[in-house]
């Protein structure tokens, strides 16, 4: 057995026995079990969910509105931040500019500015995918800023000596030094803008993986809890897989 494959079947076994510790708990008695639904109760409430829908809506609506709101933030994020991080990496000037605002900026919650957003933007979409994008949009920065800054001046000094213009200098020398820092600032943004779905649904959602658990804590319909903050961590997982398989093929060179 190859170690790619030794290493898939331990986190298949992971997987299990999380399941298992899980079911057994639950059927202890250590915790009530309106408070720990059973997986087979957790499945069997999906079931009903995937039948009936949740608040009036299918529950292919609820994950639908989740992604698109998570990911229009993130891509907004990456459209702009990814090129005003590398001008900062590249401009002391304006990175001085902006350190400060960023310094002050970033250690502030994002949920911090839900009420905010409300005034500025009302409760509909762009509220919520406005805060989504505010929080992912420095992570972007910061990091797309470093990766340029820390490309080693002996790979710029190695190209300059070649002949290569700025322009080709950039592309060719900065840009790829740059990408794993780059990539790392893709990833982080993206565990943001999914982190932050139930936080931007905060702002009056009718509709959402977010919206359904805080409606069914609510009214303490628990395992409808269970089944939302589920979904949210198998399709965070998936989106984590794709992005790490991106993150391969771009960086193909890495680890050989």
């Amino acid at each position: 057995m190859s170690h790619a494959a030794r290493m898939r079947w331990i986190s298949i076994a992971s997987i299990v026995g999380f399941v298992l510790v899980w079911a057994l708990i639950s059927v202890s008695g250590l915790v009530r079990a309106e408070f720990l639904p059973s997986p087979v109760q957790l499945v069997r409430a999906f079931s009903e969910m995937l039948r009936d829908g949740y608040g009036g809506s299918p529950m292919g609506k609820h994950v639908g509105m989740s992604v698109m709101r998570a990911v229009s933030g993130f891509l907004a994020a990456v459209v702009l931040g990814v090129p005003f991080g590398i001008w900062v990496g590249r401009n002391e000037v304006l990175s001085a500019t902006v350190a400060p605002i960023i310094g002050f900026l970033r250690p502030i919650p994002p949920i911090a500015f839900v009420t905010l957003f409300v005034f500025y933007f009302g409760i509909g979409e762009a509220s919520k995918i406005g805060l989504i994008f505010m929080a992912a949009f420095w992570y972007v920065v910061l990091n797309c800023a470093d990766g340029v800054r820390s490309v080693p001046q002996m790979l710029i000094r190695a190209g300059e000596s070649m002949g290569l213009n700025s322009r080709q200098l950039f592309f060719k020398v900065i840009i790829p030094a740059a990408m794993p820092a780059i990539m790392t600032a893709l990833r982080a943004a993206s565990s943001i803008s999914w982190t932050l779905v139930v936080a931007s649904e905060l702002l009056g959602a009718q509709a959402g993986l977010g919206f359904i658990i805080l409606d069914s804590a609510q009214y303490f319909n628990i395992s409808a809890t269970f089944v939302g903050i589920v979904l949210i961590g198998v399709i965070g997982l998936a989106w984590e897989l794709v992005l790490t398989s991106v993150q391969r093929r771009v960086l193909h060179w890495q680890g050989r």
